[in-house]
């Protein structure tokens, strides 16, 4: 703001004009500061993590509006960086892998691999929580047997046999049946099914036999008791902890303070609690995250 060069005759009015200067000043930095547009990607795990996120910071003054189930990493990352929001709910292996970096199985050195490929970017990954949610190979109790399916690595000479299932965007991960998911598994499946990210669709095709393999979330998604997780024995899946990404403006100090408080509560087991009352209990991802920080004592 410019500095006033007016001088003014009456203390009485000189006093009030600055007050006003003052307060205009003072609405100005705060709207900027603390106005945040929260994203959310569109399944369950990460809107809980937008949400306990965007509902703590609301609790401590910030105005906090949201944009729901905007799509993968591949949309919703363009959409912070654009300015379309202000911040997301994400996760650090998979982001790095969308940025072109390479995740590790360690949560720390994941992070600071993410760090400098966000160097100069203006966005800023918060340091993580401890929840991790990675893609996971799921089949039948019956298809294991039946093929003999331990690991991963076993489903090679049967996958001409068997229909596959997952994210739509699955097929162009890597870490799902992409590049580089080919390059450890050499996975081809008779058919690769779009369906969903997680979700109540993938569990329903495993179910009924549409698919014989599903890519389930380890941290969000409904497994069940008949389900076999398929060990993943090549090392695909990295260190993919839930994180904040955030417009480097908005990323003060005291935003950074009172988001670690929303880090700290959101272990595996909280997060797991969270996601399965999506899918169990059919609760609304805003209320389970709710649930979430009123369980870790963060609101009332």
């Amino acid at each position: 703001m410019r500095k006033a060069r007016l001088r003014f005759s009456g203390r009485a009015l000189g006093a009030m004009l600055i007050g006003i200067a003052l307060a205009f000043s003072t609405f100005s930095v705060a709207g900027a500061a603390n106005s945040v547009t929260v994203g959310a990607k569109d399944f369950a795990g990460a809107q809980i993590i937008s949400q306990a996120y965007g509902q703590y910071l609301a609790s401590k003054g910030y105005d906090i509006s949201y944009k729901d189930k905007i799509g993968p990493t591949e949309i919703t990352y363009p959409a912070l960086k654009s300015g379309d929001i202000g911040a997301y709910g994400d996760y650090q292996g998979t982001l790095l892998t969308y940025l072109g970096g390479t995740p590790t199985s360690s949560m720390q050195g994941t992070y600071k691999l993410l760090q400098a490929k966000l160097k100069g970017t203006g966005i800023t990954a918060l340091p993580p929580a401890t929840a991790v949610d990675v893609n996971a190979f799921y089949v039948l109790k019956s298809t294991a047997k039946k093929y003999k399916l331990k690991k991963v690595s076993d489903l090679k000479k049967v996958a001409p046999k068997l229909d596959f299932g997952g994210p739509p965007e699955c097929s162009d991960r890597p870490l799902c049946l992409g590049t580089t998911s080919q390059q450890l598994y050499g996975l081809k499946f008779k058919d690769v099914r779009k369906l969903d990210a997680g979700g109540p669709i993938t569990n329903k095709a495993l179910d009924d036999g549409t698919i014989q393999v599903g890519l389930l979330f380890t941290g969000s998604s409904v497994v069940k008791k008949n389900y076999v997780l398929l060990t993943d024995d090549k090392g695909l899946q990295p260190s993919d902890n839930a994180i904040l990404v955030v417009k480097s403006s908005i990323a003060t100090s005291k935003f950074k303070k009172d988001a670690a408080k929303v880090t700290a509560a959101l272990t595996t087991a909280a997060y797991n609690k969270a996601a399965l009352s999506v899918f169990n209990d059919k609760i609304d991802p805003a209320e389970a995250a709710t649930t979430l920080l009123k369980d870790a004592n963060l609101v009332n």
